[in-house]
């Protein structure tokens, strides 16, 4: 990866480096808006006029003002997005455009003064005579190959001092972010680690026990056990904020008044603008939804036309009014078998996984007698899958875990376990039952290899890069104290930019 563009603080005026060398932690946090917006200079007279009147305050970071004003940090970084991105791209919306770029401005600009506030807390510091060899290696103020004090003495003094400023800061923020991320630097030895890890690759001989499987016979039987949370109950609602106010209205209810009405008028759910009709519930929807369990016995008991006590439930106060009696589920329809599967597959997965679990641990014993003869008496396909390496996490540079096939797979990259037994495999032996979101699943050894060299190189010559990112990925996360940060980007945008107001 090469980056040739001007430095990300804005200063063609200094020696060269690349933008992730420089500000690693300001490309990986704006690379993806650069490559993909386009920016030019239309919106800048509105800012100038706006900034004519004074600075412009895009939000706080801390005691400090995240603003813009002509040569400052904020107005260089956009300045340096305008011009990095004026030629790229057509036809995209101009205030999107304009929205994106000072956004990312800004996000820079946020980031910077966190880290400034760290670094000068830190004691960091920036002599006047380093500033001083800045300035006069600046382009800018370089006439015939040397530095002229004429051109530099056309600036005001207050350009001058805002000049001086920009550099010190600029500088303090390098040395920081420098050795931040030297302190991550690569040894000889940690890339020769990480290439000896992609060299063993496997693939394995999978059969799957999918938790969708968990037979309807078992559904039919716990539902009978548990025959109340399968109630079915048709009901109205009237939700109050306090039990007081509960209690007033249920009385008018409980004298005659209308229901619905009372329900438009008074209650605060989502049911009011609709009488309070809640319609056909199972109980088990009602009791999460209750503070007390206990008072599901008393919903499933009310009669047609029966108001309930003043229930405490989640969001307020409630009382309920039974529009038929509760119904048994019909355990012999099929849309009730569903309804029974959705509600064990998500509250009572325990169930499930066992069962599966069970029938892995069958075959994986049957197994040692011969996979694909156990497989065929189970009704079972056998998946192979691609080789592939000991890639926790399913990382990029080493080659990934994964199967159109089994397409909980993946998650299996994010068990340690699943790794130990993979690459603990021998001969035709299955391996333990390892349980993966939807599924159980039993391993047998495909084939062993070694990765080819070329492979092994890319993850030399890739690792360096991945491990510089992540590091860098974390200095805006660890530096960049959220509560501190007084965000008004969209109503400033509105104002000084678009003209809003």
């Amino acid at each position: 990866m090469t980056a040739k563009k001007k430095d990300g603080a804005g200063r063609g005026d200094v020696p060269q480096k690349s933008s992730f060398q420089r500000h690693p932690a300001l490309y990986i946090f704006s690379v993806v808006i650069l490559v993909i917006i386009v920016v030019t200079f239309v919106g800048a007279p509105a800012v100038s006029n706006a900034a004519a009147r004074g600075t412009l305050s895009f939000g706080r970071y801390g005691t400090t003002d995240i603003a813009y004003q002509p040569g400052n940090y904020f107005a260089r970084q956009y300045d340096v997005i305008a011009q990095s991105l004026r030629d790229t791209g057509e036809g995209a919306n101009l205030e999107l455009q304009l929205r994106l770029a000072w956004r990312e401005a800004f996000n820079r600009t946020v980031l910077h003064t966190a880290i400034l506030e760290v670094a000068l807390g830190s004691g960091v510091a920036v002599t006047e005579n380093r500033i001083d060899e800045l300035l006069a290696q600046s382009p800018q103020f370089q006439e015939n190959g040397r530095f002229s004090p004429s051109l530099y003495s056309r600036l005001s003094a207050q350009e001058q001092s805002s000049l001086r400023r920009f550099y010190r800061e600029t500088q303090v923020f390098d040395q920081f972010i420098s050795d931040v991320i030297e302190g991550g630097r690569l040894s000889s030895a940690e890339t020769a680690f990480i290439e000896e890890m992609a060299r063993p690759r496997r693939s394995v001989r999978i059969v799957r026990f999918p938790f969708s499987e968990y037979p309807e016979s078992e559904l039919i039987a716990f539902a009978r056990e548990n025959a109340s949370i399968f109630t079915t109950l048709d009901l109205e609602v009237v939700t109050l904020s306090t039990e007081n106010e509960a209690e007033q209205i249920r009385e008018q209810a409980a004298e005659g008044g209308p229901f619905s009405d009372l329900a438009r008028t008074y209650s605060r759910d989502v049911y009011a603008d609709q009488g309070g009709s809640v319609g056909r519930v199972m109980a088990y929807e009602l009791e999460r939804l209750l503070q007390e369990p206990a008072d599901l016995d008393s919903l499933l008991a009310l009669e047609a036309g029966h108001i309930s006590p003043i229930l405490e439930v989640v969001g307020g106060w409630a009382f309920y009014r039974a529009v038929t009696p509760a119904q048994p589920l019909d355990l012999e329809a099929e849309e009730s078998v569903a309804t029974i599967r959705e509600y064990v597959e998500v509250y009572e997965q325990g169930l499930v996984q066992d069962f599966a679990r069970s029938r892995a641990e069958s075959f994986a014993s049957a197994a040692r007698a011969g996979f694909d003869a156990a497989a065929e008496a189970e009704g079972k396909e056998v998946v192979e899958t691609a080789p592939f390496s000991i890639n926790y996490g399913n990382e990029p540079i080493f080659a990934r875990l994964q199967s159109s096939d089994i397409p909980d797979l993946a998650d299996a990259a994010f068990q340690e376990r699943f790794f130990e037994i993979a690459f603990g495999l021998r001969g035709d032996e299955p391996g333990e039952p390892v349980v993966l979101r939807d599924s159980v699943i039993v391993m047998q050894l495909g084939e062993s290899e070694e990765a080819e060299l070329d492979s092994l190189e890319f993850v030399g010559t890739f690792y360096p890069f991945l491990k510089q990112q992540y590091v860098s990925e974390g200095v805006e996360s660890a530096f960049v104290d959220r509560e501190q940060l007084e965000d008004n980007f969209s109503q400033a945008f509105s104002r000084y930019v678009l003209g809003n107001g």
